[in-house]
């Protein structure tokens, strides 16, 4: 069933994240699919798919790219690089029209052939300093700094 998983771990980064299907997670989650990301909990199918929303509207070139996977049982885990422009709206946050880039991990476990919990960790903090909307003590948003 591991390769299986994968399969579908790949459509979610693909069809889902990538090409904006988002009614594809009706087939890829569990109705009861639960997020367990300390930026954006969600506990069922509808807020996840909202999770999704929100940031490939913040970012309309929203692009994740597979870096590793591997799959045990019942879990895959994806090692994922994410990139794209802030030209939307995110969490009360006016478009900066600025580029971010970073990576995370998704630990994903299955309930059949669909992914019943998520378990994802990235460096959000990181993105919002590339947006420039957080500067940390003794950094500057500037140019070249």
């Amino acid at each position: 069933m591991s390769k299986e998983n994968e399969a579908v771990a790949r459509r979610l980064i693909d069809e889902v994240w990538n090409r904006g299907n988002l009614k594809l997670l009706d087939e890829l989650f569990t109705s009861d699919h639960v997020n367990h990301d300390p930026v954006n909990p969600a506990q069922g199918l509808e807020a996840s798919r909202n999770v999704v929303a929100k940031y490939r509207t913040a970012f309309p070139d929203c692009r994740l790219d597979l870096e590793d996977i591997f799959s045990v049982d019942d879990k895959v885990a994806v090692r994922w690089r994410y990139s794209g422009t802030h030209r939307g709206q995110l969490e009360g946050i006016q478009p900066t029209g600025r580029h971010a880039t970073g990576q995370g991990i998704s630990i994903l476990r299955f309930q059949g052939n669909r992914v019943r919990e998520s378990f994802t960790s990235w460096d959000a903090l990181d993105m919002m300093q590339q947006l420039g909307v957080i500067t940390l003590p003794g950094k500057s948003t500037k140019a070249g700094s």
